[in-house]
């Protein structure tokens, strides 16, 4: 009895580090933003748009490789879903590029990961994701602390024994 229960707990605690939001279901055209809160929940952050549309982010960070951006056209219904975590889209942050223009592209970081470097007045945020091949990876954006704008970026494998992360 209480190695099933040692397993079942084991199961849980991995399938945890699994976790990505399930946005199977939401259909552009056709879901309106009530429906996405009521099956998502709360979204993590939220933008309105200048055409009266919202963008809602739903992460799965701190240990998921997900961040869904949920377009919300003005008319209250679902415009596009974008997984955000991907190399094309990190291609996007840019020097020069505000906070608030970074999260917009690729939610914000864990407040956990958000490190800073007096020698060089800088601030890292990072964000972890699965690479092209499928593999743990981190991303990080490099901001100038006094001016809040992105320096540069860099993306890297990440160090782990737990490839099952990433489907493996």
């Amino acid at each position: 009895m209480f190695r099933t229960f040692i397993l079942l707990a084991a199961a849980a605690f991995l399938g945890a580090g699994c976790a990505h939001v399930g946005i199977g279901g939401i259909a552009p055209g056709v879901t309106t933003e009530a429906e996405v809160r009521a099956k998502l929940g709360a979204p993590g952050m939220s933008w309105n748009e200048p055409d009266g549309g919202r963008q809602l982010e739903y992460s799965s960070q701190p240990m998921g490789t997900f961040c869904h951006m949920v377009f919300i056209a003005p008319d209250g219904k679902v415009r596009e879903v974008r997984q955000v975590f991907t190399e094309a889209n990190f291609a996007l942050v840019v020097p020069g590029m505000t906070q608030d223009e970074v999260m917009r592209v690729i939610g914000p970081p864990w407040p956990n990961w958000t490190v800073y470097f007096a020698a060089r007045d800088e601030l890292v945020w990072e964000w972890r994701y699965c690479d092209p091949w499928n593999e743990p990876a981190r991303f990080d954006v490099l901001f100038d602390n006094t001016t809040r704008k992105v320096r540069s970026t860099q993306g890297y494998p990440e160090v782990t024994r737990f490839r099952e992360w990433c489907g493996n």
